[in-house]
Parts: structure tokens; C-alpha cells; sequence
């Protein structure tokens, strides 16, 4: 396990994060300084590549087939990036290509959308900790099963083991994510990828959870630890301007039909046939998202710079003492492992529930008597949320029936607390000390549900937005 890092120990080596530590206003009038503890969602991004874009602006252009300076230069950098992503990850370039995407869930979705898959007799396995783009894009192109989880959020590898000796072939995908969005749960993808290849099934990791926190390796084909295809996505790397990463093998991508058809997937097209351009131009339709492709990479290189183990090392710190605080307060649940020195396959990502007050009461109370930002609710994970709080019968029916309705009041969820690199002990003092008067019911505001969306806010307070930036 990584060394943690000591109390108060200066932080010189970590990257500058923009936005890390402005003031926001809460209930009582005070200004403190923001606490941001959403980073599973998205990151704030790295000064240093907010900064290298700004200074390509100057040149940005259209990349590839013009022989202006700037484009050649954007195109150069644009291929770069891809080079130092794929090798972020240990692909070999010259049997994996990557594609990029909007997000993580495009990414998900064009594999699902370019297997050749039939629902009558394939089968894909996917695992109860799936986020839903790892699930939903899966269903109706083949029978979809789900690994389960035990009490910590580990998943059921023997339950895998049986179903791909069960089908006997039919397994044609088994899609897993590298890490939980909700749980934290590290998974075995490794290990899994070694069952699926000696059953004939590839594998699909959505390493988006993963990736900005551990290495991550594809390994070579023909090893059985190989990741046949990876997904992820910089804006949870602390890079500002959206992008997702598809690796997989060039065979694949040459045989699939395009995932969008349109300006740069051609060789040729006349009023009767079509050419089409091999990978990665084939799935790339369109002008890409070139400062995203860019920022991606940068981002990939400031982190490789800071050291992997540094990250670890810097976020275990910081989870240890969430863990062990959270466990010292009366009202609070805490989902998945629970032991603040067993680190090693959990992330910086906590979910926790106060039976009794609403998740996302907690939320807001954090919010605007705190100026600490959490995420409330299901985190994109509704049948794992579901399971871990037992909604099911009747309590699932009537919650249903109340959401065809447009009252989203009683859907379940959690408080989900996430640490990035930005983060200090500070933070978690802070978070652990609202929680306390959350906990004893000290709150200061009144806080009222709205019907539609389930959120709480104060009565009679509102940000004020004015003076920040916004469209003339």
C-alpha cells in the first residue's frame, strides 16, 4: 500500500486545480471557501492545461486533409494525443487504434452499436455495480446478465465462472466496470478477462471511474489478462473541455460498419457506392472535438508527471480519515467496504445514507449552510441503488407509479462524498463537521422539497449568480 501522506504535509508536488478554492456565499451571509467533493462526477481542471490550450487557440483549425500551417499543426498535435493515450493505458499501436468520443457513455454505446451481436442467441454479462451506460446500451442487442455483488460490493466471480460454463459459448461480451461510480469497489478486470477469454467472450471495461485513479493496462493479445476494449473519459482527469477515449483493436473497427456516417468516414462516395475510409477515420464522423482531444492528453501527461502512486498515496490519505470519521457519526450508513486500512481495492468514492434524513435534504444542508459540494441520489446506478436499499414490491411499484406522476420526492439514493487530487484534510474536517450538526438536526434553514425535481432548498434564499460570468 502507498504511503500516506502526513497531516498538514505540504502538497508543492500536487497540480495547480483551477477553481479549487474560490469563496461562495451560504445561508447566513458568511463567504467561506468552496469544499468541492464531486469529483466522481467531473473534475475541476489542471491550471496547466487550461493554460496549453489557451495558448493554442491562436492556431486552432480543422485537422487533417489541408496543407494550411495551422491545421498541419493541429493535426500533428491531434495524432500526438492519440499516441499518448493509447499509451496511457499500454496499448500496442499497431493493433489498437483509439477512437475518440464525446464521453465514456458514446463510447459505450458505439461498442454495443458495432458488436455483432443477435438477441436471440447471444448473451452478454454485465455486473450489478454498473453505471447505466454500461448497462442500458446493452440491452435489446443481446440477453443481458447480471453479475452480483456480495455484502462489501465485491463481485460474484463464481457466479460468472457457472453462467459462462452454462452458456457454453453464447457469451459473446462481458462488460464490467473498472471501478464503481457508487461504491468505490476496485474491480478484478484482469481476472475477469481471463475467465471471459477461456469461455470465448471479449471483454468491455468502462474504465471511467477507474482510470484518473489507478493504472490501468490492456495488455497484449493473446495474454489472458488482455482488455479487449477500454473506455474512458477526461473530464473525471481534471481536463475542462470533454472528451472520451474508445480502445480497441483495428480489426474490429475496420469490419464494423460506422457508428455516424457522414464528412471524413469515406474514401470515396459517388451516387451509388461508398468507399469507406479505414480506422479511425471510419468512426470518426464530422469535425472532432480537437481542444478536447488536446486537453485529454495534456491531462494525461500532468498526471503521469504527479505519478500514479502519488495519487494513490494522496487519496488514500484522504479516504482513510473520510471512512473513519463517517463511522464515528450516530445517523450515518456507510455503503461497500468499510475499513479505512483496506484501501487497496476502494477508491475515493463513499456513499452514505442517514436513515431519516433525506439524501438529499443532507445535500443541500451541506450545500448552503457548509459551501460543500456532494452528489445526491442514484448516481446514474438506479438497479444497484435499488438492491443496496432495498426498494422492491410494493415500495418499488408505488415509487414508479409516484414518477409517471412527476413526483420524484421519495426516490431513494444516497450522499455520495468523492476525493480528487485537490482535496486537503481540511476538506474532510469540514465535511465531517456539518455532518455532525446534520446529524443532531442543527441545521439553520427551512428547507422545502420541490415535487418535480426532489431537491431541497431554503425558503427565502437563492445564489446569487450576478456577478459571476455569464452571457452579455
Amino acid at each position: 500500500m502507498a504511503p500516506a501522506r502526513k497531516r498538514n504535509e505540504p502538497e508543492a508536488r500536487i497540480p495547480e486545480v483551477i477553481g479549487a478554492r474560490h469563496e461562495v456565499a451560504l445561508l447566513d451571509g458568511r463567504l467561506v471557501e468552496a469544499v468541492y467533493l464531486d469529483n466522481a462526477a467531473s473534475t475541476k481542471p489542471f491550471r496547466e492545461v487550461s493554460d496549453f490550450i489557451k495558448s493554442l487557440e491562436p492556431y486552432y483549425s480543422n485537422i487533417h486533409r489541408s496543407t494550411g500551417h495551422d491545421s498541419l499543426y493541429i493535426t500533428g498535435l491531434y495524432e500526438e494525443a492519440r499516441r499518448i493515450i493509447l499509451g496511457f493505458v499500454g496499448a500496442d499501436p499497431d493493433a489498437n487504434i483509439m477512437i475518440p468520443v464525446r464521453n465514456a457513455t458514446e463510447g459505450l454505446n458505439l461498442l454495443a452499436m458495432t458488436m455483432d451481436l443477435d438477441p436471440r442467441r447471444d448473451v452478454v454479462i454485465s455486473s450489478m455495480l454498473e453505471h447505466h451506460s454500461n448497462d442500458l446500451p446493452w440491452r435489446g442487442k443481446a440477453k443481458v446478465e447480471y453479475i452480483p455483488i456480495d455484502d462489501g460490493g465485491d463481485l460474484d466471480l463464481e457466479f460468472l465462472r457457472r453462467r459462462l460454463r452454462h452458456h457454453d459459448g453464447a457469451v459473446k461480451v462481458v462488460a464490467v466496470t473498472g471501478a464503481s461510480n457508487v461504491l468505490g469497489t476496485v474491480t478484478p478486470i484482469h481476472e475477469i478477462a481471463a475467465l471471459a477469454h477461456e469461455h470465448g467472450a471479449r471483454i468491455v471495461v468502462d474504465a471511467a471511474q477507474l482510470a484518473p485513479h489507478r493504472p490501468v493496462r490492456v495488455f497484449a493479445e493473446g495474454d489472458p489478462r488482455h482488455i479487449d476494449y477500454l473506455v474512458f473519459c477526461a473530464h473525471k482527469m481534471n481536463s475542462p473541455y470533454g472528451e472520451g477515449a474508445v480502445i480497441g483493436p483495428f480489426k474490429h473497427f475496420k469490419d464494423a460498419a460506422p457508428y455516424l456516417q457522414g464528412g471524413g468516414t469515406v474514401y470515396s462516395v459517388d451516387m451509388e457506392n461508398v468507399i469507406w475510409a479505414d480506422p479511425p477515420d471510419k468512426q470518426e464522423a464530422g469535425t472532432p472535438n480537437v481542444f478536447g482531444m488536446l486537453a485529454m492528453a495534456k491531462a494525461i501527461r500532468v498526471m503521469q508527471r504527479f505519478g500514479m502512486d502519488s495519487v494513490i498515496a494522496h487519496e488514500q490519505a484522504l479516504t482513510r480519515r473520510l471512512l473513519a470519521g463517517l463511522a464515528e457519526i450516530p445517523r450515518v450508513e456507510i455503503f461497500g467496504r468499510l475499513d479505512p486500512d483496506d484501501l487497496d481495492q476502494r477508491l475515493g468514492v463513499v456513499s452514505f445514507d442517514m436513515p431519516g434524513r433525506h439524501h438529499a435534504l443532507v445535500a443541500a444542508v451541506l450545500s448552503y449552510e457548509g459551501g460543500i459540494s456532494v452528489r445526491s441520489g442514484c448516481f446514474c446506478a438506479h438497479p444497484l441503488i435499488r438492491h443496496l436499499l432495498h426498494v422492491e414490491g410494493e415500495a418499488a411499484r408505488d415509487l414508479e407509479n409516484a414518477l409517471r406522476q412527476g413526483d420524484r420526492r421519495r426516490v431513494p439514493g444516497m450522499v455520495r462524498v468523492s476525493v480528487g487530487l485537490h482535496n486537503r484534510d481540511e476538506d474532510i474536517e469540514r465535511l465531517l463537521a456539518m455532518l455532525r450538526i446534520i446529524d443532531e438536526e442543527r441545521w439553520q434553514g427551512r428547507y422545502i422539497q420541490e415535487s418535480l425535481t426532489g431537491e431541497y432548498r431554503p425558503e427565502g434564499f437563492r445564489f446569487d449568480f450576478r456577478s459571476l460570468p455569464g452571457f452579455d
